[in-house]
């Protein structure tokens, strides 16, 4: 594969110089990205994307472009990043308010078929391209993780957790909803691989976004989130309310019985409704043409959520800037109404959130596609920080919210320690 890619570049070079000014595609034959990625453990920035519908499948090694602002795109080139949902503490150092990155390699599988996109703008040398492929290195197996979970710290513990829900149901006519959040950090007998842990978490979820950005070698923030931010097809975009958790059942009967509840339940109707009428003003404040569908429920391995798909035709001027200022963060992460939710978060967590609940994906001139950071973990070394919320409603009993916050960690839980195994 390395020496196919070589020559075809030295060919590039033959005809239009050193410094090309568009992109390369070559089509190589299949292999499994993610065993594939593990094997470059020496190249940043690495990112994995693949998509809710599994259409799209992608590796990025190295970068010619790393910006801190969302680019303006009319070419072919594709930036890959995102957003952050608040300020950065220590421990996001790597990941900032805003950023994307213009891979220099980025293998791409659509409809079983792998290309090699090799970006150029004019300022990337094709030296620079052939030096970064002589350190590729080939796959790697990937391995079911297996390790022991030597401590566990949770921040908020129970007890600051039951004293904010109730602080933010005493500003119930201020803020008819406020979601709050958890990290929790895990110390591991052995160093954990992300690529393994991703592969496993998307078997047990199969119908979410699974994401990892690795900016340097010391930590990685990966994800596998049943959320979709938006998805742009040239003036077309979809998007979702998705808001309102009850758990899996134990058997078939009892998981039919909550998932109408999810159906039926007002407090649910409720939090849902918050996000879908944000969703929607924000959309035509942008001059949108806006429809919904009926709701339906997402089911996952330990838990389902209530879904409502969102559909809008956009004005030819619209920018991913101003849908991803718009639209990010939605109540769903965040609260209602969204700046004094912002505010008590801020005011009142008792950690950052850094990318954690931010906007992660990918943006082009014809295509973009975003997912909410949640269901995510920043990874280093032996230690994992796992993330989940819950939105804070009037109604809301702090033991049931914080036993939703376990439901949401479970599954990577089982999958750390193999307990899914037995």
């Amino acid at each position: 594969m390395i020496e196919k890619i070589s020559d075809k570049l030295r060919q590039l070079r033959q005809r239009v110089g050193e410094y090309p000014t568009k992109n390369l595609n070559i089509t190589l034959e299949p292999l499994s990205l993610l065993a594939f990625l593990k094997a470059q453990k020496e190249i940043t920035p690495a990112i994995f994307w693949q998509d809710k519908a599994h259409q799209r499948r992608v590796v990025c090694l190295g970068a010619i472009d790393d910006i801190n602002h969302i680019p303006e795109i009319n070419d072919e080139a594709r930036y890959y990043g995102g957003l952050a949902f608040q300020q950065q503490g220590k421990q996001w150092q790597n990941f900032p308010a805003v950023r994307f990155i213009r891979p220099a390699l980025e293998f791409s599988e659509e409809n079983s078929v792998l290309t090699l996109i090799c970006h150029f703008d004019g300022n990337t040398s094709i030296e620079t391209t052939l030096l970064l492929l002589a350190t590729l290195r080939p796959s790697a197996p990937l391995n079911n993780i297996s390790t022991q979970i030597t401590s566990r710290n949770d921040s908020p513990n129970q007890q600051h957790w039951a004293e904010l829900v109730d602080l933010a149901i005493e500003y119930k006519a201020l803020l008819p909803k406020v979601v709050l959040s958890r990290q929790t950090e895990l110390i591991c007998e052995t160093q954990l691989d992300y690529c393994d842990l991703l592969a496993q978490w998307h078997e047990a979820n199969p119908n979410s976004f699974l994401f990892s950005f690795k900016f340097a070698k010391d930590n990685v923030f990966i994800g596998c989130s049943p959320e979709r931010l938006f998805e742009r097809s040239d003036n077309k975009l979809q998007t979702e309310a998705l808001a309102g958790t009850v758990n899996r059942g134990r058997n078939e009967r009892e998981d039919n019985i909550l998932l109408q509840s999810l159906l039926t339940d007002k407090k649910i109707d409720r939090e849902n409704y918050l996000v879908q009428e944000f969703i929607i003003a924000n959309l035509k404040r942008l001059k949108a043409q806006v429809s919904c569908e009926e709701p339906h429920v997402l089911q996952l391995h330990n838990v389902q959520h209530l879904c409502v798909p969102i559909h809008a035709q956009l004005p030819p001027e619209t920018s991913d800037a101003e849908l991803l200022y718009r639209l990010h963060p939605t109540p769903a992460v965040g609260g209602s109404p969204k700046l004094p939710a912002l505010q008590f978060i801020n005011d009142n967590e008792p950690y950052l959130r850094g990318w954690y609940a931010g906007a992660v994906g990918h943006l082009s001139a014809n295509h973009s596609d975003f997912s909410v950071a949640i269901r995510s973990a920043l990874l280093t070394e032996k230690r994992i920080k796992l993330f989940a919320g819950a939105g804070i409603v009037t109604g809301s009993i702090a033991e049931q919210e914080w036993q939703e916050l376990d439901n949401k960690i479970h599954t990577i839980l089982d999958i750390i320690t193999l307990k899914g195994e037995q």
